[in-house]
């Protein structure tokens, strides 16, 4: 795990949903000794958009696809991001927008 590079994609399931972030079996990681999966997703990782409970977003069982950040040699697990696999809303507003239009606000 920790030869993996910031920006490799990896995909696994969710395997528990704490009020701190969420955690991923990875389809290709070791156990973890403690946490169920290696792989963690913190709340600011899950989404661009603003929600109140991580089950918003995603439930235990689902399958998903997450960026990784970092390892994290402390908790010894693959710090992840999910909306690393989504669109940026701000790079999606900057690319339709041109320099000098003028714009309601």
């Amino acid at each position: 795990m920790e030869t993996l590079h910031r920006g490799e994609f990896f995909s696994g399931t969710v395997t528990k949903i704490e009020r701190f972030g969420v955690f991923v079996a990875l389809d290709e990681g070791p156990d973890h000794p403690v946490f169920p999966g290696v792989g963690f997703i913190s709340f600011a990782e899950l989404s661009w958009q603003r929600f109140e409970e991580a089950t918003d977003v995603v439930h235990v069982g689902q399958r998903v696809s997450c960026g990784f950040l970092q390892f994290d040699t402390w908790n010894l697990e693959a710090g992840l991001s999910w909306k690393a696999t989504q669109p940026d809303p701000f790079e999606v507003v900057a690319d339709t927008i041109a320099v000098g239009q003028k714009l309601p606000g």
